[in-house]
C-alpha cells in the first residue's frame, strides 16, 4: 500500500499563485455531488472517526478505489503544511524503511539512505528478485533496457550494498526523466510481452469515475494526466521517493505531489509513477476545506485512493470487495499515524 508521499515543504504562496477565483464552498454539499458520502454523521466525524466508503467496481481489471473522510482541528493551510513535513518512517506500523524529498534537478546522492538489509524478509525478497534479472528473468517492474542494465550492474558485485547502489542509479534515471518530460515521459514496464504504462493505468482509473474527475478538473487538467500525458504540467510538483513493505514485499517507489488552491480550499494529487513491484501505479486525490460546526473549527479532508495492481486482474465479486476492505484498513492506519503525529508535535 502506498503511503502518504508528501515529504517536503512548499511555500503556500506558491499554491496561492495558482488559485482560481475566490469562492465559498459548503464541503458537505460538495461531497454529495461527487463522492460516495451522501450522508455524513458530523458528530462521528468531529469525534475523530475516520469515515470510509469503497469505490465502485471498475471495468478496468487492474484497478480499485476507496474513499476516506476525516476531520482535523486545524486550518486547511496547517493541514497542507503538516502533510508536506510528515515523516512516515516514525510510525512503525507503516513499515516505511526510508523516504525523502527530491530536488529539481535531482542528484544521485539523494538516494543514499537506501539500504537493503538481507536480514529483513521483504527486503531479502527484493534482493532475490533483483538477482534473477541477471539470468534474464523479469519479475520486477522494469523496461527490458532497465533489466539489462540492472543485471549488468548486479553481475559486477552481488552484495546487498552494491545492489542498493544499482537500484539507486535506476531510481535516479527514472526521476530525471520524469522531471524532464513529466507524465508523458514515464517509461512503461515490460511484462510477459505486454507494455504497461503507469500513466495510462492512473488515467484509466480516474476516467472511470466521471464525478470525481469533474470535481478535480482544476488540478487534473493542469497536470496533464487527462491529456494522454502530452500536455506539459503547468504545476510544479514536489518530487519524492520511498522504500516500504507492501504485501510482504519491499517496494521502491517514486512519486510526485501536485497542489492547487481553489477558492477557499485546496486540491492535491499525489501520484506513484514508479513502483518496483507489487503494484503498477497509484494516485491519491485530496480535497481540504475549512469546516465549522458550533464551537469546533478545523479542516474537513476527503481522500480518494486509486490503485492499479496485477493481482486485481484475477479478483472478482467478493474477492474484490475484500481487497477493498483491506485497502481501507491500511489507509486508515496511515491516517491515524498522521493524526497522532500532528497532535503530539506543534
Amino acid at each position: 500500500m502506498k503511503p502518504l508521499s508528501t515529504f517536503f515543504i512548499i511555500l503556500l504562496c506558491c499554491a496561492v499563485a495558482a488559485t482560481a477565483p475566490a469562492q465559498t464552498s459548503d464541503p458537505l454539499d460538495n461531497l454529495k455531488k461527487f463522492s460516495n458520502f451522501q450522508k455524513i454523521d458530523v458528530k462521528r466525524l468531529l469525534g475523530g472517526e475516520i469515515l470510509s466508503q469503497r469505490g465502485p467496481l471498475m471495468d478496468f481489471p487492474n484497478g480499485i478505489s476507496t474513499q476516506i473522510c476525516f476531520f482535523l482541528p486545524m486550518s486547511p493551510e496547517e493541514v497542507f503544511r503538516r502533510q508536506q513535513t510528515w515523516d512516515p518512517t516514525r510510525c512503525a506500523p507503516l513499515k516505511v524503511y526510508a523516504s525523502g524529498g527530491l530536488s529539481n534537478p535531482c542528484k544521485p546522492s539523494e538516494f543514499k539512505k537506501l539500504r537493503l538489509d538481507p536480514g529483513n524478509y521483504p527486503v531479502k525478497w527484493l534482493l532475490e528478485k533483483t538477482l534473477t534479472t541477471a539470468s534474464g528473468k523479469l519479475e520486477l517492474n522494469l523496461t527490458r533496457s532497465e533489466a539489462h542494465e540492472l543485471a549488468a550492474c548486479v553481475k559486477m558485485d552481488r552484495s546487498p550494498a552494491s545492489i542498493g547502489s544499482c537500484w539507486a542509479k535506476l531510481l535516479f534515471a527514472r526521476t530525471a526523466a520524469f522531471q524532464l518530460n513529466g507524465l508523458g515521459g514515464v517509461l512503461p514496464y515490460e511484462a510477459e510481452g505486454e507494455f504497461l504504462s503507469p500513466t495510462v493505468q492512473i488515467r484509466t482509473m480516474l476516467q472511470e469515475q466521471a464525478k470525481i474527475t469533474q470535481e478535480f478538473a482544476p488540478i487534473l487538467h493542469k497536470t496533464g494526466i487527462l491529456n494522454d500525458g502530452a500536455k506539459t504540467s503547468s504545476l510544479l510538483p514536489l518530487y519524492n521517493w520511498s522504500f516500504f513493505e507492501a504485501n510482504h514485499h519491499a517496494t521502491l517507489n517514486l512519486g510526485a505531489v501536485y497542489q492547487l488552491a481553489v477558492g477557499d480550499h485546496y486540491q492535491l494529487l499525489d501520484i506513484s509513477y514508479y513502483a518496483s513491484s507489487t503494484y503498477y501505479a497509484a494516485a491519491t486525490l485530496y480535497e481540504i476545506w475549512p469546516f465549522h460546526d458550533g464551537k469546533k473549527t478545523g479542516a474537513l479532508v476527503w481522500r480518494g485512493d486509486f490503485l492499479a495492481a496485477p493481482t486485481l486482474r484475477y479478483t472478482k465479486g467478493i474477492e474484490r470487495i475484500a481487497y477493498g476492505a483491506i485497502m481501507i484498513q491500511e489507509i486508515k492506519k496511515e491516517i491515524r499515524c498522521f493524526q497522532d503525529d500532528v497532535r503530539t508535535k506543534p
